[in-house]
């Protein structure tokens, strides 16, 4: 029962947060129109897709620190941790300078009026990827209630952030600014539970570091596939179609994101309980039960999205977005396939061998 068990806390704690979260979007989406709001969706969407890098670091951290807890080796954890934010320095550079250079042709591709709001964007990608690297340590040391709290703070501190940037005016440039400095609040949390990476347990022994990052790298590829689903389909309209079309997109993907929370939350207890777990047929029993679990919830969901699709955007970003109804009813059981596949996934990456 330890699955359903660490599955409700994180859960709780995403509901808590995706709840803040979702006030954030209502907010934004109801503050700066369909069309602002639009040029807002399509540049989170671009940011998602360029830090992709973080939720391979994430299952790579969470995959080792597991084993390392489990054969009591707290030194490698501190080790691991030490190298990986070491190497993001010069990596987190290196976007963000590829990110500065390609500004402009990024923002005209998009249609946006300033460069500003795309640069914005590329920093906010450093601090999520430490936050990556230290959520996973949390969750391979199985400290489910403290990754919840982390993931509220994030979400709190995102929706204040919106409320000052939009008391001053900034608009769409507050909205980007609230987005990327919440990862920034929730890095600063981390640090009091993280105590298993204090500098003076680090072993004198080197780790292997090989396999991590090629561990890292299969991640990656399997993810740059399940987001690209999600993410690219809201740049590429926002290049063809119009910002309130955009809008509509945005609303109905924000939405019908719900379902990828659900899986999200399962597959984050799941993977560190597979890849600690030695016995095979243990393995796929704690998989049944979490596929399960993600068909039971996101059919429901998907259900819901189906019938009352006017009533939720209504209720939720108003009735300005009445128009993303149709892409409601639908997304919502795509976000069934989406949701199956990317637990699969974590799945397979998390019983791979550590060497």
């Amino acid at each position: 029962m330890s699955l359903l068990k660490n599955s409700s806390i994180v859960i709780v704690g995403i509901f808590v947060s995706n709840l803040m979260a979702y006030v954030f979007h209502f907010l934004a989406g109801r503050m700066l129109g369909p069309g602002d709001y639009g040029v807002f969706g399509a540049l989170t969407a671009l940011f998602l897709q360029a830090a992709i890098p973080a939720t391979a670091l994430n299952s790579g951290i969470t995959k080792f620190t597991s084993i390392y807890q489990n054969d009591d080796k707290p030194g490698n954890i501190a080790l691991l941790r030490k190298k990986i934010q070491s190497d993001l320095i010069f990596f987190s550079a290196f976007i963000l300078g590829l990110i500065i250079i390609f500004s402009q042709s990024i923002a005209k591709f998009l249609h946006v009026d300033s460069n500003t709001l795309v640069i914005l964007i590329s920093i906010s990608i450093t601090f999520y990827l430490l936050l990556a690297v230290n959520r996973g340590i949390l969750q391979g040391l199985r400290k489910f209630q403290v990754v919840s709290w982390n993931l509220i703070v994030e979400a709190l501190s995102r929706l204040l952030l919106l409320a000052i940037f939009f008391y001053l005016g900034y608009g769409v440039k507050g909205a980007i600014l609230a987005y990327g400095l919440a990862y920034f609040a929730a890095l600063l949390f981390v640090f009091p539970y993280i105590k298993e990476t204090r500098k003076e347990i680090i072993n004198k022994e080197e780790i292997k570091i090989r396999p991590i990052y090629k561990f890292i790298l299969l991640v990656l590829f399997a993810n740059l596939i399940i987001q690209s689903i999600i993410n690219v389909p809201s740049i590429l309209i926002k290049h063809y179609y119009s910002d309130e079309f955009t809008g509509y997109w945005t609303a109905a993907l924000n939405i019908a994101r719900i379902s990828l929370f659900i899986t999200s939350s399962i597959s984050l207890v799941m993977f560190p309980e597979i890849a600690s777990e030695i016995n095979n047929q243990k393995k796929k029993k704690i998989f049944g039960r979490a596929i399960l679990m993600v068909i039971l919830f996101t059919s429901g969901i998907a259900i819901l999205f189906f019938l009352i699709p006017q009533f939720l955007l209504k209720s939720l970003y108003g009735s300005a977005y009445l128009g993303a109804a149709p892409i409601l009813q639908w997304m919502g059981f795509v976000m069934i396939l989406v949701g199956l596949l990317q637990l699969t996934t974590d799945f397979f990456l998390a019983r791979l061998k550590s060497n």
